[in-house]
């Protein structure tokens, strides 16, 4: 798949929608280039019915993404108002991924730091290798972190973990990733790929209909009660009942087959 900047790399392989960061020279920081390219990419891979499981992943061996790129916030952040919009392009970015229809993975090597952990913490399920590290060092630059990025770390730690990688601006490093709940998994380095493709697989022999409508009910539930659509996640449940892919089941449940599930 083209994309619009080549630090975007984006390809489909076996049901799985693999997003790259791919800026390895500068340890995968995000770009503005690099943010806008992603929406595209994910509603590329949302639309695509071929495509059951996204993983998100940087380019190398040494990070995931290590925050976004400094170098350049004094071109696109010098006031409130150019943060104000610098902020909105990355939500978007990380919303893409949040929002997405489909179950995501970040897989993770090396420096997840800021806007890279922001990315990491817009998927579903975070796997890593016992190197990688994790931060947000906004209190060392002496920036306004968006709040976006605080509402993504409640999600995933809660309030009392996210207090503490936030205030302190420390770095965790896998074993305490894997202790306050920010990663699911942690495993060696050169097992790290092999996981996470298992990992996807075995969720792309899943019903897709049932997995949409999962999704969509955890981002309902994870709204605030006053404007969560549990009509619209009852809708999706009920077409599973309607779908080819529950008669499927149950015949392939009763003949103790594998059920090949189509979508429909």
């Amino acid at each position: 798949m083209t994309t619009s900047t080549p630090e975007i790399v984006a390809r489909k392989s076996d049901g799985i929608g693999w997003l790259i960061f791919n800026n390895p020279a500068k340890h995968n920081a995000i770009s503005v280039a690099m943010a806008t390219a992603v929406p595209e990419v994910m509603a590329d891979f949302d639309a695509d019915p071929e495509v059951r499981v996204i993983v998100v992943t940087g380019m190398g061996e040494r990070a995931f993404a290590a925050g976004s790129n400094i170098s350049g916030f004094g071109d696109v952040r010098k006031d409130p108002e150019q943060n104000r919009r610098y902020n909105e392009m990355n939500e978007a970015s990380y919303d893409a991924v949040y929002a997405s229809p489909k179950p995501t993975i970040a897989m993770i090597h090396g420096y997840c730091i800021g806007g890279g952990l922001d990315f990491a913490t817009s998927c579903d399920i975070r796997i890593c290798d016992d190197k990688a590290t994790f931060a947000i060092p906004a209190v060392r630059l002496g920036l306004g972190y968006g709040w976006g990025g605080q509402v993504r770390l409640l999600r995933v730690m809660g309030a009392a973990q996210a207090r503490d990688l936030f205030f302190t601006g420390r770095r965790y490093d896998a074993q305490d990733a894997l202790r306050t709940g920010l990663v699911h998994q942690v495993v060696a380095p050169e097992a790290l790929k092999d996981t996470v493709v298992q990992y996807a697989r075995n969720m792309a022999r899943n019903a897709p209909l049932t997995v949409k409508a999962l999704k969509r009910g955890f981002l309902e539930l994870e709204k605030p009660e006053s404007t969560r659509e549990m009509a619209a996640a009852q809708q999706l449940i009920d077409a599973c009942f309607e779908s080819q892919d529950y008669l499927e089941g149950r015949a392939a449940f009763a003949a103790k087959r594998e059920p090949q599930f189509k979508g429909e």
